[in-house]
């Protein structure tokens, strides 16, 4: 997995503001290409395509930075909300 995106990753957990962010997005898409903008401010450099591979993949994600810390407010709105993290179903909107 990108470095920076675990990097990015890891900063993002305890930033709230860009938490907030990420959470006023209103598609799969949308997340990823403000994950991409506000990464790369912080000098975090990947693709779009990088971080949806990534976000697939939140299990490998979160155990390259935590240490089984629990789950954050923003990872436990996007399972709430069925976003695809953990699956490829296809689904880019979620209303």
């Amino acid at each position: 997995m990108n470095q920076n995106i675990i990097g990015f990753y890891h900063k993002l957990r305890d930033d709230d503001a860009m938490l907030a962010s990420l959470a006023r997005c209103e598609t799969v898409d949308e997340i990823m290409e403000t994950a991409v903008e506000e990464g790369a401010k912080l000098g975090f450099h990947f693709t779009k395509e990088e971080a949806m591979v990534a976000g697939m993949d939140i299990n490998t994600l979160r155990a390259s930075v935590m240490n089984d810390d629990e789950l954050n407010d923003f990872e436990l709105e996007l399972i709430s909300a069925g976003l695809p993290i953990n699956c490829s179903s296809g689904v880019d909107h979620v209303e």
